[in-house]
């Protein structure tokens, strides 16, 4: 006998619709793993959202930021050269260019805040790998040296090696540079450190692959399409916090010793003075840590979206046949699963996925426009603290705040600017796209200005090509060890204190004063009386590090570049919704992974690879060991503002 009656049937089919609007409830609970508590789902809001999306984004940006403004310090610690370091700074691009289109086509249908989990742990495992590399090298003999004899400052019982690095450049001093089988090793085993800091920002390219595919995606789903510009206008306000904070962070750092527990007896703006450029990478990494773990407390889908749409389904159903309220909701619902199975990728699909992307003029023309511009921007953005450090004479801390304060005032007005303009004017994808080709050319005329804005070429009296060597110093038998003092005119630079033909150092004074110089007083005017020095002899004295010169160059550097960064941040928040709302909704999340991939490959990858060789053609003192080059002491400063500004104003006009 048949037990299968319609009545049966109807039971059935009710009680399975029954479990998969329970599924799908489950789905929008606010929790972990079965610890879903009542009070928590009140925290299942976009609101929420926004603000954990936010302190995350916020300390993912300061990571790359930071990894900015620490890379000088990285050069002098692990003398590699600007080449080597923009090699390091592409590896987070290779990571996106392999793995964004893929994260992107299947993570937008999984559980996209634990993705969003995910990547943020791989960026808190970048952080800890990039500061491991002092925790496994230490802070370098070198510097160890330096701060131990601040300490104790007839400590004599040192290599050869470390003699040569503490020596003091003097006059007729012994310089002996010995290559031992040690050095030859050890010159070797710094690819190690280079290798870390590489799969570090690899690592950290996997994070922004799915921050910048899936979490966009989530909040444009889980948002009103009317009130989309708003919060995002807020969300990338806070979000660019994160980059500003990372320059003030790295500032703040490299005020500090590499070894905090110790002072040596140097000023910041000495070229020897190494910050500590590890202690921020730790600080991050806990930061992401603890908000990549909020994520993990969101559900697949906010309750209030769920709601939108099964009352949108439920209207669809209304007009097809009157059903009861009860059956509507419930197939309602079940249309809303069934529709979003059948959309789940495949390998198969994505082909066609793909062409759908590359036949949409729009998409493909602001692609074009933004692999342009960021060509062109991102290399001069990698090496802008360096670039002040040696246009300016700034040290590392002082153009890491300066680079950072620019960045905070321009961005924030850029943003909220454009916010207001995008959710009451609402202009169109045309207006919109040929606002981003505006402001191209715009950039491209503001790096042409910055070309004519800097401060005087620094003269330094020592061994630089087409230079004499002073005759007072021609019998001291000087090393190449670069060593910068400043005259007591205030305004001669001498190679290192050997050229200026000095024989006396007092290593109690702040800064070291070195006396008995022999060149100052003829290098000074005939008017004998301004010098001040050795009594007996007639000789002056220098003092450690660069001359303090007024530059007016750089406060209109400075507001020349808030400016430029104003204007060029109104297009920030157009951009991404262009990215977005001229691609059907099951494109999005590849549209952005695709984006980010021909970014990485044709953008951020090349650019600081390309400008961090240019950048290397303008040095002029090298660091040379045991016949091995190492970081750049010393840049043409006239030879490296032209490069750094002509290079990408060039590209953009392009």
């Amino acid at each position: 006998m048949s037990h299968n009656t319609p009545g049966l049937k109807s039971d059935k089919s009710s009680d399975n619709k029954v479990v998969e609007v329970e599924t799908i409830y489950e789905d929008t609970k606010c929790g972990l793993g079965s610890c879903t508590p009542s009070w928590l789902q009140y925290l299942a809001r976009k609101e929420v959202y926004v603000l954990v999306n936010c302190l995350g984004g916020l300390t993912q940006g300061m990571f790359f930021t930071y990894s900015v403004s620490v890379l000088s310090s990285i050069e002098k610690r692990f003398k590699f050269t600007s080449k080597i370091t923009g090699s390091i700074l592409a590896g987070n691009d290779i990571s996106q260019a392999l793995f964004s289109i893929l994260v992107a086509y299947f993570g937008n249908y999984g559980h996209r805040p634990r993705w969003m989990a995910i990547g943020g742990f791989s960026a808190a495992i970048s952080c800890f790998l990039a500061g491991s590399s002092h925790f496994l090298y230490g802070p370098g003999e070198e510097a160890e040296f330096l701060a131990n004899t601040a300490q104790d400052p007839t400590l004599t019982n040192v290599s050869s090696t470390l003699a040569s690095a503490g020596s003091e450049g003097l006059c007729h001093e012994p310089f002996h540079q010995t290559c031992e089988v040690e050095d030859v090793a050890r010159a070797d085993f710094e690819v190690v450190p280079a290798v870390l800091l590489f799969v570090s920002q690899f690592m950290l390219g996997i994070c922004i692959s799915i921050t910048y595919s899936i979490g966009y995606t989530y909040l444009d789903d889980n948002i009103d399409k009317r009130e989309t510009p708003f919060y995002y206008a807020i969300s990338m306000i806070l979000r660019v916090l994160g980059p500003v904070l990372g320059f003030f962070l790295g500032s703040r750092c490299l005020t500090l010793w590499v070894d905090p527990s110790k002072e040596p007896n140097l000023s910041r703006s000495d070229p020897r003075w190494l910050g500590a450029w590890w202690l921020g990478y730790m600080i991050l990494g806990v930061g992401l840590v603890v908000f990549s773990g909020l994520y993990l407390f969101f559900p697949r889908k906010l309750p209030e979206t769920a709601q939108r749409e099964a009352k949108r389904l439920a209207r669809i159903q209304e007009k097809r046949a009157a059903k009861s309220d009860n059956k509507d909701f419930l197939g309602s619902l079940m249309e809303l699963t069934t529709s979003t199975e059948r959309k789940k990728p495949s390998l198969k699909k994505l082909p066609s996925a793909l062409m759908r992307l590359f036949t949409n003029k729009i998409w493909m023309g602001n692609l074009f426009n933004t692999v342009v511009f960021l060509l062109a921007i991102a290399g001069y953005w990698n090496f802008k603290p360096k670039y002040l450090e040696s246009q300016f004479r700034k040290s590392a801390s002082e153009a890491n705040f300066y680079t950072g304060a620019a960045g905070l005032v321009a961005s924030v007005l850029g943003l909220a600017i454009s916010g207001v303009i995008l959710r009451w004017i609402r202009p169109g994808p045309r207006f919109v796209s040929g606002y981003a080709i505006f402001l191209t050319f715009f950039s491209s005329i503001t790096m042409f200005s910055l070309i004519y804005i800097g401060c005087p070429k620094l003269d330094i009296k020592g061994p630089m090509s087409n230079q004499e060597l002073l005759p007072c110093s021609e019998d001291c038998k000087c090393s190449d060890r670069f060593v910068p003092v400043c005259s007591q005119d205030g305004k001669t630079v001498f190679y290192s204190p050997c050229y200026a033909g000095c024989s006396g150092v007092n290593k109690m004074a702040n800064p070291t004063e070195y006396t008995s110089c022999k060149c100052i007083v003829n290098s000074l005017p005939t008017n004998r009386s301004a010098v001040i020095g050795d009594e007996e002899a007639g000789w002056g004295k220098v003092v450690r590090g660069y001359c303090h010169e007024e530059c007016d160059g750089f406060t209109i550097y400075i507001i020349i570049q808030i400016i430029a960064k104003m204007v060029g941040s109104t297009g920030r928040v157009g951009g991404t919704l262009l990215h977005l709302r001229c691609v059907s909704d099951e494109d999005k999340a590849l549209a952005l992974g695709t984006f980010t991939v021909f970014l990485s490959i044709f953008s951020f990858i090349p650019a600081p690879i390309i400008m961090g060789a240019i950048v290397d053609s303008a040095c002029l003192i090298w660091e040379e060991k045991c016949g091995r080059r190492g970081n750049c002491w010393f840049y043409d400063s006239d030879k490296f503002r032209y490069i750094l500004h002509a290079v990408p104003a060039d590209e953009y006009a392009s």
